[in-house]
């Protein structure tokens, strides 16, 4: 069911950035990649601190429930999963930049060319 829910509330989003490439609105191809990549760059220190948060989760579970040994394995359980997620993007992070630095590629974004201008005065996209 999760799934599910989680598909659907993709592809509506997807729909909503879509929606004005697709009726030929003044949206280029290039502003939706530029509104993707700016909701994708703010999401990743919200992941970043999420992770964060779930580690100390784990935490205070481990702490104050030191007398349980069940809960006690559950706080030790959440706090390897919060640094194993945490190493994980801060691994890709670094592999990104390393890529950047031996490829020459700066960290500006990307220049997207212009739509090219027909006779007529149209668009083509």
């Amino acid at each position: 069911m999760n799934i599910s829910r989680t598909a659907t509330a993709l592809v509506l989003t997807s729909l909503v950035v879509a929606l004005p490439t697709t009726v030929h609105a003044q949206v280029t191809l290039g502003h939706t990649i530029r509104v993707v990549s700016d909701i994708v760059n703010g999401l990743i220190p919200i992941v970043l601190a999420l992770t964060v948060l779930i580690f100390f989760w784990g935490l205070a579970m481990y702490l104050w429930d030191s007398g349980n040994s069940e809960k006690k394995g559950q706080g030790i359980h959440i706090m390897v999963m919060g640094v194993v997620a945490l190493f994980v993007m801060v691994s890709i992070w670094g592999i990104i930049g390393v890529l950047q630095q031996t490829f020459k590629v700066d960290q500006a974004k990307p220049i997207v060319p212009d739509p090219i201008e027909q006779k007529r005065g149209g668009t083509v996209y």
